[in-house]
């Protein structure tokens, strides 16, 4: 009902809904409470609640809470006005902190995240050495979060560029030369055990003759 009621612009009610699911202890609810708290547009700024949200959410095994308190960190909250002061400020190793606690979980958008800065580091790295190094440190995340996404059977679109930046460093890296340890990293992430089901998806497929 609370995202109902986002799409439909209704933003007090939906922000009710998700305070009275809450209460009720659905855990993903306080990911979309937050997002409405930290949205300027919405008229309701409460960074400092939506961070003990994303906290929450994260100590009950809601992984992307964790990803979200990185974007938090990075990005940081202005107020209405885009030009203005920001009324949550950025902290560069808070963020990173909790991409890296969300990626060591397999959490995609968080290893997205860190194939992105691996990939943006490399392009100012003017040893080659180093930056082969980052470039299959990228190609390793980005080949993580599309496995990690496929396993999940999260829509392709939301994770089609992942595919493509890692196909794209695949091939840069095959010209240094490095074939074989894109192969063998490939290799590796492929290999791994899908994760094991939360105990709600399982419920759920009991309950619905999955």
């Amino acid at each position: 009902m609370g995202r109902a009621l986002v799409a439909k612009s209704d933003l007090q009610g939906a922000r009710h809904q998700f305070e009275l699911a809450v209460s009720k202890g659905y855990r993903s609810a306080r990911i979309d409470l937050s997002a409405l708290l930290i949205d300027p547009a919405a008229g309701m700024l409460d960074p400092e609640h939506a961070m003990t949200l994303y906290q929450k959410a994260w100590q009950d095994g809601v992984l992307i809470g964790a990803t979200e308190l990185g974007r938090l960190y990075e990005y940081g909250v202005h107020g209405p006005d885009p030009a203005s002061t920001l009324v949550f400020p950025t902290n560069a190793a808070s963020a990173w902190f909790w991409y890296q606690k969300a990626a060591d979980l397999s959490e995609p958008n968080a290893l997205a995240r860190l194939a992105e800065r691996d990939e943006t580091n490399a392009l100012a790295a003017a040893d080659p050495s180093k930056r082969n190094e980052l470039l299959l440190n990228a190609f390793r995340f980005y080949a993580a979060a599309a496995k990690r996404a496929y396993d999940e059977d999260w829509p392709p679109d939301a994770w089609r560029h992942w595919r493509y930046r890692r196909a794209t460093l695949a091939r840069l890296l095959a010209r240094e030369g490095l074939m074989r340890q894109v192969a063998d990293v490939y290799q590796t992430e492929r290999n791994k055990q899908r994760p094991q089901e939360s105990r709600l998806w399982r419920t759920i497929k009991t309950r619905l003759h999955l």
